[in-house]
């Protein structure tokens, strides 16, 4: 026994058993492997699925990168739970932090792994971690591998290519039971990764999904699909922040929805639900699926809005990233500032959802603006909508045709009943987007432009003053969506 105490080494099945239950789910994970690539100067990395043994399948990750040293301890060293300190200077170009990633992401999904590995001028390697053997030993020790047959052609890829890693899961217990289910993993890696890694692929690293190339997916469509709303650092932090603005749905190509591969409009949560912070570490996204981070909530008015956040491996701390790489924590001294910048995106989506002339609710006339009123029935505990008669559209149509009250007010009772709106509710769920795409036409019927005029001038009667009169109109609905039109009319 030590005179300082005893020694507390934890039993190499449990620990790594224990392991697997981290709670990455396979994208996550591939991800993970794909840091390693990349900090290890790839530029051409690939995962492949092999299922041609549906009860026996294998996953491998392979990459053209500098690979790992037998001789200086690089390869053994990288089996290693913890292998890094986290308070480590390291690159600024460096993905890793915890010296986890590979075993905690591999083990994840399979019971056993194989890495095989050359650098340049050494010979080829191969070492496994394997629980059942390790079970077997009862120790922490690493399996040889020297059968080609377990290497599946990635060897001579890396002979080849002069250096390289292959990571292969060759007990990969996660796998889908089912074949038909590898096509909807396989689609589920090609889109995460495709949004993480997104500005690695614009710098020209290639990533393939066994052998077809995956395209770039930013959060934040290019070209006219978003605009910048600001740009600044948080000080003392590193970090640096970007706030955005989307298009209206109402302004998207008609074909926006029919690309086969996932796109900045579809993402994984559909587009409204996608709104949110996105985080980068190292040009990294750690967040995919955006979301405000708790400091506001999620709502129909600030779905066009997004903020990303940039910020270096050497503020790891500050941001608590956390094992995976799949989060990080605003820090306390930076909330206020980054939730102030939030508001105002959001402010600034409310705006552009709500848009057109006099478009605004709280614009309308009170009492007879709007077409619809709503109301809360304080014994159901619901809101009730229905069609305010007060507007003085009806109220003119109802005198011009001299169509009787009672009938009228009926005819409209049953309109405001029937109003679908748990069909409105559901389609709302499906595919918000579809209702902001619904265009007004263009222009007023003849109509409607009679009952303008009528009321234009009896407005003028009342108030002497033509500008007034066009104020008043435009607090009512419909024309307070056709200001230009009625505009150019009341100019004639």
């Amino acid at each position: 026994m030590s005179v300082l105490g005893e020694k507390f080494i934890p039993n190499p099945t449990n620990l790594l058993e224990a392991n697997r239950s981290i709670g990455y789910n396979i994208e996550e994970a591939v991800a993970d492997l794909i840091d390693n690539s990349i900090s290890a100067n790839a530029k051409n990395i690939s995962y492949h699925i092999i299922k041609d043994d549906v009860a026996n399948p294998k996953f491998i990750l392979f990459d053209d990168g500098i690979g790992m040293s037998i001789i200086n301890g690089d390869l053994i060293n990288s089996f290693r739970l913890a292998s890094i300190n986290p308070t480590d200077e390291r690159s600024e170009k460096d993905l890793g932090r915890f010296g986890f990633g590979m075993k905690t992401a591999s083990l994840s999904q399979s019971k056993s792994f194989i890495v095989l590995t050359k650098k340049e001028n050494e010979d080829l390697v191969a070492r496994s971690l394997d629980l059942d053997f390790i079970k077997k030993e009862n120790d922490w020790v690493l399996k040889k591998i020297t059968d080609q047959n377990e290497f599946f052609g990635f060897d001579q890829k890396i002979i080849e290519n002069g250096s390289g890693t292959a990571i292969i899961w060759n007990k990969w217990d996660k796998s889908p039971s089912e074949s038909k289910d590898f096509q909807l993993i396989n689609s589920k890696i090609r889109d995460y990764i495709s949004v993480c890694f997104h500005r690695y692929i614009e710098k020209g690293i290639n990533l393939y999904s066994n052998e077809s190339l995956i395209k770039k997916c930013s959060p934040i469509p290019e070209g006219e699909g978003s605009s910048l709303q600001s740009d600044y650092s948080l000080k003392e932090s590193g970090a640096k922040l970007k706030s955005f603005l989307l298009q209206h749905p109402s302004k998207w190509d008609d074909d926006h929805d029919n690309s086969n591969n996932i796109n900045s409009f579809k993402l994984f949560n559909g587009f409204d639900r996608q709104q949110g912070v996105y985080i980068y570490r190292c040009d990294r996204l750690l967040t995919p699926r955006g979301g405000w981070l708790g400091l506001i909530r999620s709502g129909n008015h600030s779905k066009l809005a997004r903020v990303t956040i940039d910020f270096p491996n050497n503020a790891d701390s500050s941001w608590s990233l956390d094992i995976k790489k799949t989060s990080a924590t605003i820090p306390y001294k930076f909330r206020e500032e980054i939730k102030k910048l939030i508001s105002a995106t959001r402010a600034a989506s409310t705006q552009k959802i709500n848009r057109g002339n006099r478009l605004k609710q709280s614009e309308l006339d009170s009492v007879n603006g709007k077409i619809w009123n709503e109301f809360k029935n304080q014994n159901l505990n619901s809101v009730e909508y229905k069609i305010n008669l007060e507007n003085m559209f009806f109220r003119n149509f109802k005198k011009k045709y001299e169509i009787d009250n009672k009938d009228f007010n009926s005819m409209f009772k049953v309109v405001s009943d029937c109003l679908p709106i748990h069909r409105i509710i559901q389609n709302n769920d499906e595919d918000p987007s579809s209702h902001d795409r619904i265009l007004k036409t263009d222009e007023l019927n003849e109509t409607v432009i009679a009952a303008a005029k009528i009321m234009f001038n009896d407005f003028i009667s009342n108030s002497g003053n033509k500008t007034k009169a066009f104020n008043k109109l435009m607090s009512m609905e419909p024309f307070c969506y056709y200001e230009d039109q009625l505009k150019e009319l009341f100019n004639e």
